[in-house]
């Protein structure tokens, strides 16, 4: 994107970590021990802090049952941020922000949780129904956010519930030609897809679900690498691993 350090940005499902779980203050020390620009958090919580000074935005009131704090997404950013809630459609899942005055630009973060295959929210309609309408709903906001800030970089991350690996993993053929159409008619990037999944290279069958997507091919990806540094999440924080993507 420009001569300076790389931009860092990173992703984790922290899968409901809350302050009184000793889990909590692990992975809190986790995300301390590494160097990001930006953070998306997904299935975490307000006092869950990735470094001392950022600035968060947080989605709404969870549509789930859920213990204080809770918040499907969270967006952390080594630069101030402001909330766009006039460009998220789901604000229980998902939330939107602008970065500005960066060494990189005017950037637009958005984070999104996507339906499941158990997903509470396809009991009516099923599970291939519910990931369109509720994909298909972000679509919108992100062609919106494209058209107002048109000269800004876009980036969408959080739990998109589906692998976009050489080998499939999670999610289903059908819902990966979606995401795909989605994303090649809306000229969005996945920057953890293919060669690029630091999951499925260092820890294949496993792949990524938790993509960092960006709106433009300028910028080009220096290296992907994935945490915990396992074959497996045996034993780990989460049942997700987190992802970081360095981009220059």
């Amino acid at each position: 994107m420009n001569d300076v350090d790389p931009l860092v940005i990173s992703n984790w499902n922290v899968e409901r970590a809350i302050p009184n779980q000793n889990r909590f203050n692990r992975i809190t020390q986790t995300l301390s021990g590494i160097e990001s620009d930006i953070w998306f958090l997904t299935e975490t919580h307000e006092e869950l802090v990735p470094n001392i000074g950022f600035h968060p935005i947080f989605s709404g009131t969870p549509d789930r049952h859920s213990q204080p704090g809770e918040r499907w997404s969270a967006i952390w950013s080594r630069w101030p941020i402001e909330r766009l809630d006039q460009f998220v459609t789901d604000n229980s899942r998902c939330v939107a922000g602008r970065i500005g005055n960066t060494p990189f630009g005017d950037l637009l973060v958005y984070a999104t949780v996507l339906p499941w295959a158990k997903d509470p929210r396809g009991n009516e309609i099923g599970s291939f129904e519910i990931y369109k309408e509720n994909l298909l709903i972000q679509q919108a906001d992100w062609l919106k956010l494209k058209s107002v800030f048109p000269m800004a970089v876009l980036f969408v991350a959080g739990d998109f519930n589906q692998s976009l690996a050489p080998k499939h993993y999670y999610g289903s053929k059908e819902k990966r030609a979606l995401l795909e159409q989605v994303f090649a008619e809306t000229q969005i990037f996945p920057l953890t897809a293919g060669g690029n999944d630091p999951i499925y290279r260092d820890s294949a069958p496993y792949a990524c679900i938790d993509h960092i997507c960006v709106s433009t091919l300028l910028a080009d990806v220096e290296h992907t690498l994935r945490w915990p540094d396992a074959k497996t999440l045996d034993g780990a924080d989460s049942d997700h691993y987190g992802v970081s993507v360095y981009i220059s």
